[in-house]
């Protein structure tokens, strides 16, 4: 079996030229590795076809068709949630893909670390944008089914955005035929036409879509051709209501002819099950096309031209500026907590920190190793924890996902406390760090601008703005 591409290899492409930084991952048919671009050193994926054991030659050719296939059908696609081609070409007789590098995790990576279901408003996000992928590729002509949606296929970006990386068994739609030529997917998110039964069609990846959610919101996979009934979700996750269970029950119906019409059907089914309105993750902008190259111009000099005659220029009589308005002193109100007159246009009190000049909005920069997210902080108190669905407790700072198991239910709550904010340790099992700290359990203690609450592997700024 040949060597993976070691660091530092150059690919040769037919646009551009790509080093290998290091292997991201390897799967049954293929590697994955992170590149720099030559033209540009921009960070990219190369996927190359690379099968694990022996493979009879009949089963090389199909292997590479799927492969070629799948490179040319994204390479002809454009959608925020699908990842964007560059190239196809052939590198030490392999073929090649170069395509974009989609930072984040895994939905199942997401799972597993969380080991706890999502919650609803969340799942709900990640159903509306796959409802638009999904429609975006079933309104292409001739349809594109997707055919093996599941959470290890799905990909988070640190802004929320969601990816489909993997288009190996993606198939056009075609009209009239009785039923697919090869039966592939995934046990549990497959529905029963996929199992030779039938043709795939739109509807077939609806099934896929309930089955994922029902995954995201239960912490559980699908049990295969078994759809969920009334109250099963629920018991498993008391953030799940009537309207978002029976949203899956409707897409999970072994019967296609039961399930959402379309994804877009299904989108406005999912929108009615929000608490609030839906506001999509802006997608990170991604540098296609390489820089040209720089050539360097020689300086442009004007034609000679004729002189003309200089014109006598009559200049004013010079009149003695006006003179300068007497400076005014400008003050700043005490500062109304400790008394203390600060510099003009001073924000906060350098004595206590209180905002100066009226009542300002307070909000937390949450950063951990997967996000970045704001909260600001109308709602009181703020609570800080891991969630607990079988207890009903949906902390509004949840680190289910994000410290590694650090944190615990009842961790901390920042709340307001007269002109100030202030940040209390519950008893937590492994403490709350204030600006390198530790803070007394059950002692508030009061928050100042840029002050830094850190949780295990999660840090919590706090601003006035």
């Amino acid at each position: 079996m040949q060597e993976l591409l070691a660091p530092g290899t150059l690919a040769r492409g037919t646009n551009d030229s790509y080093s290998v930084v290091n292997l991201i991952g390897r799967g049954g048919m293929g590697a994955v590795y992170r590149v720099h671009r030559a033209s540009d050193q921009t960070i990219w994926a190369l996927k190359e076809m690379r099968p694990q054991g022996e493979l009879m030659p009949d089963e090389l050719v199909e292997s590479r068709q799927l492969f070629e296939r799948e490179a040319l059908l994204l390479k002809s696609l454009q959608h925020p949630s699908l990842p964007i081609v560059l190239e196809l070409f052939e590198h030490e007789g392999r073929p090649t893909m170069v395509m974009e590098f989609v930072a984040g995790q895994t939905l199942e990576d997401r799972m597993r670390d969380a080991n706890a279901p999502l919650l609803k408003g969340d799942a709900l996000g990640y159903g509306i944008q796959l409802c638009r992928v999904l429609h975006y590729l079933h309104t292409q002509h001739p349809p594109i089914i997707y055919r093996d949606l599941k959470p290890s296929n799905i990909m988070v970006t640190p802004e929320g955005q969601l990816k489909l990386i993997d288009f190996g068994v993606a198939r056009t739609h075609k009209q009239g035929k009785a039923k697919d030529t090869i039966a592939m997917g995934s046990a549990g998110y497959a529905p029963p036409e996929q199992y030779g039964r039938g043709q795939t069609d739109a509807r077939s990846d609806i099934y896929a879509l309930g089955a994922t959610l029902l995954h995201l919101l239960t912490n559980l996979p699908p049990v295969p051709l078994q759809t969920p009934h009334a109250g099963s979700l629920s018991k498993l996750n008391p953030s799940v209501d009537a309207r978002t269970e029976a949203v899956i029950i409707r897409a999970m119906d072994l019967s296609r002819e039961q399930r959402f019409s379309s994804c877009a059907e299904m989108e406005q089914a999912l929108l009615a099950c929000l608490d609030s309105p839906y506001v999509p993750p802006a997608p990170r902008p991604v540098a296609v096309a390489s820089p040209p190259p720089v050539t360097p111009q020689p300086p442009q000099t004007a034609p000679p031209t004729a002189k003309k005659p200089a014109k006598p220029v009559r200049r004013p009589a010079q009149q003695a500026p006006p003179p300068p308005p007497p400076p005014q002193e400008e003050t700043t109100p005490p500062c109304h907590h400790c008394g203390r007159v600060n510099k003009p246009q001073a924000r906060f009190c350098a004595t206590c920190g209180t905002p100066l000049g009226g009542p300002l909005a307070a909000r937390l920069i949450v950063r951990s190793p997967h996000r970045t997210w704001e909260l600001n902080l109308s709602k009181q108190p703020v609570r800080v924890g891991r969630r607990d669905p079988r207890q009903n407790h949906y902390p509004e700072v949840d680190l289910a996902e994000h410290d590694r198991g650090i944190a615990s239910r009842h961790h901390a709550t920042i709340q307001r406390d007269g002109d100030f904010y202030t940040v209390t340790d519950l008893g937590s099992t492994n403490g709350t760090l204030l600006n390198g700290s530790l803070i007394t359990p059950r002692s508030p203690r009061r928050l100042r601008q840029g002050d830094q609450i850190k949780i295990g592997e999660v840090e919590i700024e706090f601003r006035w703005s």
